[in-house]
């Protein structure tokens, strides 16, 4: 029989970043004849069937995986029966936007609803034509309740408001037969979850959890209770930390992923640490396996916690492909979010530099994020709207690194660049500010890239300018770059360290701890 890899993270999406991106490949290597795998998420989502379908259509996810959510999971167990006949009228009823009774505002994809003068409710509908939600007020038009609809058409979630301050008091969740399985309590003034009772129809004994985190702590003990061989949960995530922490330890094998730097500014040696980071920091002492993306973040934690043999380095992968595209002599690109710590302010002021000696040159810069706005703001106050671009979000990252000639890396910390490796594969070299960790391991200053002194603007627009001005050395560095690639950094290296480490877990193997993966 199979042996189960739960690999879990807050969420998963299909626009997503560096975590996801790892664990959907690690997925795809380890779903085979000895391996089922399974990605759990903890937060909530109308979507997850549309997002797994869409994961597998475009090949990311294979197709024996599945993605189980804690609200679906109850959702789906506690479901007796297809959605009743009176259910299913009352949201046929509900999609239509002129109802009996009622005086409708027509907006197109809202309306709005009177009766005698009376604001009674407001609809919301999808692209699609299906119902979104329904706000529902009381006569001083204050709204009191929302209901919110499966795509498929039932009821999935109702959030109930005070009354004193209309912020949310109540979220129930339902089945697709009706029965309301999961009650949240909030405190309406601060926000903050009070109280959790999930609800089986089948005894009447109401679970009761005094946060979100007991109540996915039984879930997680749940999951790997019902397996028949003993699991493996790898913890990818940081939020879940301290639920897979909780989860039995007679119940599942434990492996806790560090993917990023778990210092804070100025993020090195000696930093203090990042807060998110502490609960698997914590973990190091207690023996069990960590696995780390360079030898460099391994050193720093073996200095500062102790070297107890059970940190593992285990960096990223990448696929070798080659794409019929050109390269631009003149495009340089970057693949990061929008966010603070990717530093993209860094970039685009020193390509106002860039732009002064290589007038035609472009940088392209691919993500998503609450900076979008600051960032073109800067884009127009360095008048370089006809040289930088925000992208948006792509799929295609490998052919649009493919057509550049250099990529820049200008984070203030990474745990490892998977955008870097990327970069390497597609014959396109790396310029990089030299930051923890990743950049100085992988990069060989001259031969596959260039290495920048953390914060030197001056020098990483001379090193984009030598670039674009010397197509050659591109051609020459972007061959030496998959040449990186194909020695250290290929799925099959990193399906046999992996192979060996959860060999060694599921073994029990006493020398786990002082082996070198």
């Amino acid at each position: 029989m199979k042996r189960k890899i739960f690999m879990t993270a807050w969420d998963m999406d299909i626009e997503k970043g560096g975590i996801n991106k790892v664990m959907l490949k690690r997925a795809s290597l380890f779903a085979n004849d000895e391996y089922d795998i399974e990605l759990l998420t903890m937060d909530f989502k109308f979507n997850y069937d549309i997002i797994e379908k869409e994961l597998k259509l475009s090949g990311q996810l294979p197709k024996s995986a599945k993605i189980t959510n804690v609200y679906d999971y109850y959702r789906r167990k506690f479901t007796k029966n297809t959605i009743s006949s009176v259910a299913q009228a009352k949201f046929e009823q509900q999609l239509k936007k002129f109802e009996e009774g009622y005086w409708v505002e027509d907006g197109g994809d809202f309306a709005r609803y009177f009766q005698n003068g009376t604001y009674i409710k407001y609809k919301k509908w999808n692209e699609d034509g299906t119902i979104n939600f329904i706000d529902y007020f009381d006569d001083n038009r204050v709204r009191t309740r929302r209901e919110e609809f499966h795509n498929t058409g039932f009821l999935q979630r109702e959030v109930l408001y005070h009354p004193s301050n209309n912020k949310k008091n109540q979220e129930r969740f339902y089945t697709e037969d009706g029965f309301c399985f999961l009650s949240l309590w909030y405190n309406n003034k601060s926000g903050k979850l009070q109280k959790v009772y999930l609800f089986s129809p089948d005894y009447d004994k109401v679970e009761y959890f005094p946060s979100s985190k007991e109540f996915h702590d039984f879930w997680l003990n749940e999951m790997c209770r019902v397996e028949v061989v003993k699991p493996v949960i790898i913890c990818d995530g940081s939020a879940p930390t301290t639920r897979v922490t909780s989860i039995d330890d007679e119940l599942v094998y434990k492996i806790y992923m560090l993917h990023s730097n778990h210092f804070a500014a100025p993020y090195e040696l000696g930093s203090p640490y990042r807060t998110v980071y502490q609960a698997k920091l914590d973990i190091i002492p207690k023996g069990y396996p960590v696995v780390v993306l360079t030898e460099q973040q391994r050193l720093d934690l073996h200095k500062e916690i102790g070297n107890r043999g059970n940190i593992h380095v285990i960096p990223n992968c990448v696929e070798v492909n080659d794409f019929n595209v050109e390269k631009n002599p003149k495009l340089v690109s970057m693949i990061a979010r929008y966010s603070p710590e990717k530093r993209l302010d860094e970039a685009i002021k020193a390509f106002s530099l860039v732009v002064e000696q290589v007038p035609e040159a472009k940088l392209h810069i691919y993500g998503n994020g609450n900076e979008e706005e600051a960032l073109n703001k800067l884009i127009q106050e360095l008048k370089l709207e006809n040289s930088v671009e925000l992208k948006g979000y792509t799929n295609k990252v490998h052919e649009v690194l493919a057509a550049s000639s250099v990529s820049l890396v200008t984070s203030a910390y990474e745990g490892f660049s998977l955008a870097m490796l990327e970069s390497l594969a597609n014959k396109t070299p790396v310029i990089s500010y030299d930051i923890n960790y990743g950049p100085s391991q992988v990069i060989e200053d001259g031969i596959n890239g260039y290495l920048v002194p953390n914060g030197d603007r001056e020098q990483l627009a001379e090193k984009i300018i030598h670039l674009l001005n010397n197509h050659d050395l591109v051609v020459k560095m972007g061959n030496e770059a998959r040449n990186t690639v194909l020695k250290d950094y290929t799925p099959d290296r990193y399906y046999e360290k992996w192979s060996k480490l959860l060999q060694d877990v599921v073994n029990e193997n006493h020398n786990l701890y002082t082996q070198e993966i």
